[in-house]
């Protein structure tokens, strides 16, 4: 019950976190900015709660993080470019791709490395 908890409150806030950056970012970016950063910090997460207790490793990659990003949004502005252009959607959807796996691995690598400090 209480990892379910965990992903519930995690999840609750990650989603207003998102709906706030939305809200405060220009048209457009606010997709790029949350998959992105969200990106970032899981790969950071990975890296320094590796050994920290299981609810506490769901509250902040699965609830929080898991929610702040957007597969659905990321998906349904894909369709949109692809309607547009089929070359506008691949570079949208393979631009996002690559930018969020770079972005998991370079804070993997920054949390490691500041692990290690």
């Amino acid at each position: 019950m209480k990892r379910l908890l965990a992903v519930g409150f995690g999840g609750m806030a990650g989603t207003v976190l998102r709906m706030w950056i939305y809200t405060a970012v220009p048209s457009g970016f606010g997709i790029w900015t949350v998959n992105l950063a969200g990106s970032f910090l899981i790969g950071i997460a990975a890296a320094r709660l590796a050994g920290k207790s299981a609810e506490l490793r769901l509250f902040i990659s699965t609830g929080l993080l898991g929610s702040f990003t957007t597969f659905s949004a990321f998906s349904g502005d894909w369709f949109h470019y692809l309607d547009q252009s089929f070359v506008q959607g691949m570079v949208f959807a393979l631009g996002m791709t690559t930018g969020s796996i770079v972005a998991a691995a370079f804070g993997l690598w920054i949390g490691r490395k500041e692990g290690s400090q």
